[in-house]
């Protein structure tokens, strides 16, 4: 997955999210012009999805957070790309580069599941 600038990255979260049902609302944090930080609040008790990515060492993370801890996510932090999956959050098992809107479709179908 190619470097994006963090208003590209909102702008496919913001794509991503328009017609899923699940989503109630964005929360953007951008910290600063290569820090995106967003929250992806979804219709469910207690249950968001965060979204971090910077510029500078095109490190991203998407996590599925419900009740305060990581269900499942996504990452190229400390190392390549790997999955959090939803059987063991704590696991690190390699995979390709994500999009958002894959981790979404993921997020959506155990959410409905």
């Amino acid at each position: 997955m190619a470097a994006l600038t963090t208003s590209q990255l909102f702008s496919e979260l913001r794509h991503a999210c328009r017609h899923v049902a699940l989503v109630q609302y964005i929360e953007e944090c951008i910290v600063d012009v290569d820090v995106l930080h967003v929250k992806v609040h979804l219709t469910a008790t207690e249950t968001f999805i965060n979204v971090f990515y910077n510029l500078d060492t095109d490190k991203t993370a998407f996590a599925l957070i419900q009740a305060n801890r990581r269900i499942y996510g996504v990452d190229n932090a400390k190392i390549d790309w790997h999955e959090h999956p939803f059987s063991n959050p704590s696991q690190h098992i390699a995979c390709s580069p994500i999009t958002f809107a894959a981790f979404l479709q993921a997020v959506e179908k155990h959410l409905d599941g």
